[in-house]
Formats: structure tokens, C-alpha cells, sequence
């Protein structure tokens, strides 16, 4: 039987200590397959981002285990947490994270540069990844010419371009009106259905949590709901 994508075994996380400690999370068990598309949902302070940090390699279970490809992720060192990430996963924030006065294409090759790609070979990946979010022509825009829209565009761009498995985002929509949303979590269904790529995404609005076919909801460190469903974004094209 394959293992799961991602695995959390007990994870507890706990900040502070004496009358100042917090749960984040407490004692979660946790399976994502390759190929899902999940959302994660809880108000304030529920464990979400805490979550989401930790399967991201941002940080370190307090207790229990964080499992990646069935490797336990407890023994890594930094060094070795920085390759997960690098090599492994891809991050779409709410604030687009960008580079300023530096072209749409430049961002995009970024990670490419961390792992010492040469320029012809980032250039090439680069212009591919741009085109495959419907941003070809655009390539050579700064983050200034570029609308909200544009801009989480490349930044989706930037996270595919070095074929990542899982494809993390962080209230990718939380920036956007409501049109670009659409077309901005569209974009992100095509990627996980085409291109088997996992998506994890943190949300607090119900309708784009919807596109996901999976929902963990956390309350105080806890995980109170796994729901499973049909995905609610038929207007995919």
C-alpha cells in the first residue's frame, strides 16, 4: 500500500511555557494523498497556520511526527528542511511576495537561481511557467504594470516552475475582488486536475474553500472535521 503524501502522527505544537503556553495544535492525525486538493478552514488562533507551517517545513512539531513521502521529517536538519522546500514544494502567499521593479519573468526564475540552474535553462522554464497561467506577452512587466490579479499570476508562476509536489497556499484569493478570485482559483483547480500538482490551501471564505474537494476544519489546536465532497467549482474551463 502506498504512503501517504503527508502524514501528521500526534503533532502537537506549543508555544510559551507556564500561564503563557499555547496549544497551537494538539495531538493531530493527518493524511494528504499526492493529488489532493485540500482546504483547511478555522477561525483565529485554531491551528490552521500552524499547520500549514509545519507541512510547509517553516517549522517543527513540539511532539509526535510530520511524515513527507514516508520519510519522518523529526531527524532533518535545517539544511535539510530548506531542500523540502526547495526542492519540493511550491508557496503562493496573500501578499504576492514579489519583487519590486523586477520583471514578471525575473520572479518567476528565482527559485531556479537557488539551485543553480543556468540563465538559458531558467529563462526557458520561466517563460513556459508564465504562459501556462495566462501571462505569455507579459513576461518582461514589472510587479508595478501588473494588476492584483497579474501578481498572484506570478506568483503561481514562480511557485510551479520547479515542478514542486505540493502546491502550498496561503489565502491566495485575500487580496482579489471577487472576479479575479474566480479566475485566480480556476487557475489553481486546473493546476491540481492537469497537473496532479497537491494543493493545500488555507482560507477563511466558505465559496473558495469549495473548490477543494477536501475540508479540515481546526478549533483550538484540535481537528474537528475531515469532510470530503464534490468540488463546487463546475465553472472550470
Amino acid at each position: 500500500m502506498t504512503a501517504p503524501l503527508i502524514a501528521f502522527r500526534q503533532v502537537s505544537k506549543v508555544y510559551g511555557r507556564g500561564e503563557a503556553t499555547i496549544h497551537a495544535l494538539d495531538k493531530i492525525d493527518l493524511t494528504i494523498a499526492q493529488g489532493e486538493f485540500v482546504s483547511i478552514m478555522g477561525p483565529s488562533g485554531s491551528g490552521k497556520s500552524t499547520a500549514m507551517n509545519i507541512i510547509g517545513g517553516l517549522d517543527i512539531p513540539s511532539s509526535g511526527e510530520y511524515i513527507f513521502q514516508g520519510i519522518p521529517t523529526s531527524g532533518f536538519s535545517r539544511e535539510q528542511l530548506t531542500l523540502l522546500r526547495r526542492h519540493m514544494l511550491g508557496f503562493v502567499f496573500q501578499g504576492f511576495n514579489l519583487l519590486a521593479r523586477t520583471s514578471a519573468v525575473e520572479n518567476v526564475e528565482l527559485p531556479l537561481v537557488y539551485r543553480g540552474i543556468d540563465h538559458t535553462e531558467r529563462r526557458r522554464r520561466a517563460m513556459a511557467a508564465l504562459q501556462q497561467v495566462g501571462l505569455a506577452g507579459r513576461e518582461g512587466h514589472t510587479t508595478q504594470e501588473l494588476s492584483g490579479g497579474q501578481q498572484q499570476r506570478v506568483a503561481i508562476a514562480r511557485a510551479i516552475v520547479t515542478d514542486p509536489a505540493v502546491l502550498l497556499a496561503d489565502e491566495p484569493t485575500g487580496n482579489l475582488d471577487t472576479k479575479t478570485s474566480i479566475e485566480i482559483m480556476d487557475l489553481i483547480t486546473r493546476l491540481n486536475r492537469e497537473n496532479g500538482i497537491t494543493v493545500i490551501m488555507v482560507t477563511h471564505e466558505e465559496d473558495i474553500a469549495g473548490y477543494a474537494r477536501r475540508l479540515l476544519r481546526f478549533v483550538d489546536g484540535h481537528l474537528v472535521s475531515d469532510e470530503t465532497h464534490a468540488s463546487e467549482a463546475a465553472h472550470v474551463v
